[in-house]
């Protein structure tokens, strides 16, 4: 019995030893604690509690059952101190409701509504404000690829240095203009054209020139430029003027036109001055309906003095006699003769409609 009993608490204390060598030895293989309880997404740098394992004391009076692990230690991080904000120049304290308030004042004014304020839970902050002077932006074009400038003065597309034929927008004021205070506009119905985004002036189409470093091509109306000659120094016509700046001669209805246009307008062009020459037939028009009278010789010609007894033609619209009344018809637009050809064809067709529609009644 008793020889039984010695040997049954030593095989137990062997095996309890057993186990604490084994886990000194795993304690003392890993160099760093950490690496046991690493979590993903920590690094080494980061600063809070970290747990360390230490070895296992074993007294002879206790028993062969390991002590238990000490809890572990808790460190407190210290707590970062708030950055000082920095306070520009010339910086004003101000409530966020005041800003809020102006901007709305400003936009009542401006649509005519009435903006009520809105109420939050949040409370009232400070901000900081500076007064800035306005500044107005200013764009530049460059004339020959149409491109905004940047920063710098030379054409990122075509590299071409900005110089005074490249446009400015807003347009500069000319000298001592803006400058003087313009009397104040009395307030009533008074509604103004809307100058946003420059629409009072008229945005030019522009297109690419083929030819390279060519200006940009810019969609204009057509127009026909007319050109009139003297027809007795031939001198050419300065543009809205009708008397020639070198023999002062009243522009005619025999001064060439170019182009001319003599089919729309046999007797002159609306504008002209009748024409000194007696060989040329006249026209008058008939005072009470305006028509014109067939063309007659001019009554200072040898044919007009011969043909002065003659009976005086009839108007075709009111069969009124030309009389000493009548006055001479002005050069106007004439509209041309059909052609006898169309005629027929058209008179052929409407016999025929005419024939297939008796037909059928019958």
């Amino acid at each position: 019995m008793s020889t039984s009993a010695r040997s049954g608490p030593a095989e137990k204390k062997e095996n309890g030893v057993d186990k604490l060598l084994r886990r000194m030895k795993t304690v003392f293989n890993k160099s760093d604690g950490s690496k046991r309880l690493s979590f993903p997404g920590r690094s080494k740098s980061v600063s809070g509690p970290r747990y360390v394992l230490r070895p296992l004391r074993v007294s002879a009076n206790t028993s062969s059952k390991p002590d238990p692990e000490p809890a572990a230690a808790t460190t407190t991080a210290p707590v970062a101190a708030a950055p000082e904000t920095k306070v520009p120049e010339g910086a004003v304290k101000v409530m966020r409701s005041e800003i809020e308030a102006e901007r709305n004042k400003k936009l009542a004014e401006r649509f005519a509504i009435t903006i009520e304020p809105l109420t939050t839970s949040k409370p009232d902050k400070e901000t900081y404000r500076i007064e800035k002077p306005v500044r107005m932006r200013i764009h530049r074009i460059c004339h020959k690829c149409n491109t905004t400038y940047g920063g710098s003065k030379t054409c990122v597309e075509c590299g071409h240095p900005r110089c005074t034929k490249c446009p400015r927008y807003p347009a500069k004021k000319p000298d001592g203009k803006g400058k003087s205070k313009e009397a104040a506009v009395p307030k009533g119905d008074v509604i103004e054209a809307d100058t946003w985004y420059g629409l009072k002036e008229e945005i030019p189409l522009t297109m690419p020139n083929p030819k390279p470093g060519g200006q940009p091509l810019v969609l204009k109306a057509p127009r026909q430029r007319v050109r009139r000659t003297c027809c007795k120094c031939e001198t050419m016509y300065m543009t809205g003027s009708k008397t020639c700046a070198s023999c002062h001669h009243s522009r005619c209805t025999n001064c060439p036109r170019d182009p001319a246009k003599k089919k729309k307008y046999p007797d002159g062009y609306p504008g002209d001055a009748y024409s000194d020459d007696i060989t040329k037939p006249i026209k008058y028009a008939c005072h009470r309906c305006g028509q014109v009278y067939p063309p007659v010789p001019h009554p200072d010609s040898e044919e007009g003095k011969a043909a002065a007894d003659a009976a005086p033609p009839e108007c075709v619209r009111c069969q009124h006699p030309k009389c000493e009344v009548c006055p001479r018809a002005a050069p106007a637009k004439v509209e041309p003769a059909p052609d006898p050809d169309v005629v027929r064809s058209v008179q052929a067709k409407l016999a025929a409609l005419n024939i297939s529609h008796s037909a059928t009644e019958a």
